[in-house]
């Protein structure tokens, strides 16, 4: 038996139609979505449909929760008005008819096949899908999180970094990000599990080259990067392949400087980071 475990896809049609077919050739018979189909990327309406016309298991992600309730009117009311969350906006137009599908996604999904062991997912942790299971967790940070977790296997996503590390017992393995890794490595990336006769799993981490100029034009083409600032700095996570708006949040504030346009720019200069590297353009 052979699982495709897949996350972070995050409105990246390009980088999911790589996946798809790459599972198709693999002759996989069950996929599992770990959450993030949408947000941060530009074709978010054509992921949630690709995924459920494939008939897809999918559960909730943050993103997919984000949205979902700033339809519902379930963040605070400031957002609406500071021009910072206006792509999310532009987001949740695109997948209107989508949100009922997005609120309803589960938290998590139990794997347990006969003779097999079994495995959970979830997108963050097994406490909330905004907490990751990040490489630099010291063992006691990570027994904390795992505490109650009753199966061997734990698969997990949110960090868009890959993982496989066992820890008390209990294997934890992250995919890695469909649509955008922060692993510096920009290949498409995801997870297969192949069922061992001693009922283990064995765990093959895939990577895809893929072409991402497309995704760049989309980026520009839908409307999405100006939408607002929020989208200029997905771009650029897209691009590099890295965490950026974590630390350019905490610069700013260090800086003491406003989250826009102007200190975006320098925050990517004094990284000695392009906005868009040439073959990108």
């Amino acid at each position: 038996m052979r699982v495709a475990i897949l996350a972070d896809i995050h409105g990246n049609r390009e980088a999911l139609s790589a996946i798809m077919a790459d599972i198709h050739r693999e002759e996989v018979s069950r996929v599992i979505v770990a959450g993030d189909l949408v947000n941060r990327g530009p074709s978010n309406r054509d992921v949630v449909e690709m995924v459920v016309e494939a008939g897809w298991e999918v559960l909730q992600g943050n993103h997919d929760q984000l949205v979902a309730d700033w339809v519902h009117g379930h963040v605070p009311a400031e957002w609406y008005e500071d021009p910072l969350w206006r792509p999310l906006a532009w987001v949740a137009r695109q997948v209107e008819r989508w949100v009922g599908y997005l609120a309803s996604l589960p938290a998590h999904i139990r794997l347990h096949e006969p003779g097999a062991q079994p495995i959970l997912i979830v997108h963050g942790s097994p406490r909330h899908n905004r907490e990751g299971l990040h490489p630099f967790l010291s063992e006691q940070e990570m027994c904390r999180i795992l505490e109650g977790v009753e199966e061997p296997v734990l698969v997990c996503a949110h960090t868009h970094i890959p993982l496989d590390r066992t820890v008390n017992g209990c294997r934890v393995v992250n995919p890695g990000a469909v649509g955008v890794p922060f692993n510096r490595d920009p290949r498409a990336q995801y997870t297969l599990f192949t069922l061992r006769d001693d009922g283990t799993w064995d765990v093959e981490f895939r990577r895809l080259v893929y072409d991402r100029r497309p995704v760049c034009r989309a980026f520009e083409r839908s409307g999405y990067l100006a939408s607002g600032l929020m989208a200029h700095i997905f771009y650029g996570e897209f691009i590099h392949a890295r965490s950026l708006l974590y630390h350019y949040e905490r610069w700013a504030r260090e800086q003491r400087v406003p989250l826009e346009a102007n200190t975006w720019y320098r925050f990517l200069r004094g990284q000695g980071l392009a906005p868009a590297p040439p073959m990108m353009r």
